[in-house]
């Protein structure tokens, strides 16, 4: 099974027991994090898809810190022609290992014993007011 998840403004695609590299993240090794922004969820046969409108609330991806680590590094030039200007500068990225530990997901009833303890308000419904046409002037015609 594998799922489609949302960090930031990133989307991977996780299996179970697969590592990924992540933006960097402030958070401890051997953490675990609960990822609850899943974006699409299929089974091994692919039998079973569920896409989520953004997100599917009953599934979740739980997945372990392993490390923190550097990417490659990177050498930006700069050059204005024909005025002797050069500038080079590095830059290495910060990034954070992670390892899925399972993909998750809740049956109705589950979700629904989850969100029994959660009170949600409940928001009064707003119905728009029409739009007034403005009134035509009429000229009065003197005599």
């Amino acid at each position: 099974m594998y799922a489609v998840i949302q960090i930031g403004s990133t989307q991977y695609m996780v299996r179970e027991k697969e590592e990924f590299l992540v933006d960097h993240l402030d958070m401890e090794e051997g953490k675990n994090i609960k990822i609850d922004h899943v974006l699409l969820y299929a089974d091994d046969e692919a039998q079973k898809v569920m896409i989520g409108t953004p997100y599917l609330d009953h599934v979740k991806v739980e997945a372990r810190v392993l490390g923190h680590e550097k990417g490659e590094k990177l050498r930006v030039f700069k050059m204005k022609a024909k005025k002797r200007y050069q500038k080079t500068q590095g830059h290495r990225s910060h990034y954070t290992r992670l390892k899925v530990l399972k993909i998750s997901v809740l049956s109705g009833s589950a979700k629904a014993e989850q969100e029994e303890g959660v009170e949600k308000a409940e928001t009064p419904k707003v119905t728009p007011k029409k739009a007034v046409a403005p009134k035509k002037k009429t000229e009065k015609q003197e005599e």
